[in-house]
């Protein structure tokens, strides 16, 4: 339960910095060179078929299945994929195997090696098949890296699967109610 807390907790602060840096980016981009940066390219989609939910039942039927998917399917699968299988369990047996040796240093290097080589996947997986780049990349970098900071505090991946909800959730109402450059 007190992970639970603690995720409750931590979540608005680490949205924040996240969603700030958001801004920051493309302002940075703005102003030092001259960029303008975009915004996901896959949002705009999203929030058109939120918009049109009540108009009739098929972009309701859409609605459901982007939240379905937002909220729920994106969060487990990302976290058990980037924080379970790529960042907690190599960086388990890779310290494990550098303690073997008597690597104190490099065991403890290890976890935030990997959690660096994570959260970049995580962050240039969410434009497989997006415009690049755009004003979030940084940002969902830095989120990656928060997810694997939340899990290794709690030691419990469900900790940052809610985050993960959370996170997305507050992005969707935030992108729902503030308008937005286009």
């Amino acid at each position: 339960m007190n992970n639970l807390k603690y995720t409750l907790k931590v979540w608005p602060m680490i949205t924040i910095v996240v969603i700030g840096l958001c801004y920051l980016t493309q302002w940075g981009a703005k102003a030092f060179f001259g960029i303008e940066l975009p915004e996901q390219d896959a949002l705009q989609p999203v929030l058109n078929t939120l918009r049109s939910a009540f108009t009739d039942l098929a972009h309701f039927k859409a609605a459901a299945a982007n939240l379905g998917l937002i909220l729920g399917f994106a969060p487990i699968v990302e976290e058990i994929l980037f924080r379970l299988i790529l960042w907690k369990l190599p960086a388990k047996g890779l310290s494990a195997l550098a303690k073997k040796f008597s690597w104190t240093k490099t065991a403890a290097a290890i976890p935030v090696v990997i959690a660096v080589l994570a959260s970049a996947v995580f962050s240039a997986a969410h434009y497989l098949q997006m415009h690049w780049p755009n004003n979030a990349f940084i940002a969902l970098f830095v989120f990656g890296l928060a997810q694997c900071w939340l899990y290794a505090k709690t030691k419990w991946l469900w900790c940052p699967m809610l985050n993960h909800f959370l996170f997305n959730l507050t992005n969707l109402i935030l992108l729902f109610f503030v308008p937005t450059g286009t």
